[in-house]
């Protein structure tokens, strides 16, 4: 299944650069989850990686790696650059757009 998640204009005024947890597409996946236990950032090869933890009573933290195709995955590092680096004048604004995340059945 697809799920469509839109990181908007809000998200990005509201969103802390740097911040795993509360940056603009953190925010978007604490609202799509309805948790507040996110993660998003960029792993040792360079790739990203969103997680998402929707059982806060869970005693054993189970995340959930959240899943996108390689042309999301440029979409979303190219978005953390400029989100990151957004005071920088050589960076371009980070603008909305719509992540896409593939969910496997379990």
């Amino acid at each position: 299944m697809i799920r469509l998640i839109e990181v908007t204009q809000d998200d990005i005024d509201n969103g802390k650069p740097g911040e795993c947890n509360s940056c603009a597409i953190a925010l978007a996946l604490r609202r799509e989850y309805k948790t507040d236990r996110v993660d998003v950032g960029i792993d040792d090869y360079s790739l990203p990686y969103l997680m998402v933890n929707t059982n806060p009573f869970e005693v054993k933290t189970k995340w959930k790696d959240l899943n996108i195709n390689s042309f999301m995955e440029s979409d979303v590092l190219d978005f953390i650059d400029c989100f990151d680096n957004q005071n920088n004048m050589y960076y371009p604004s980070p603008k909305p757009f719509t992540l896409e995340v593939v969910e496997w059945k379990n």
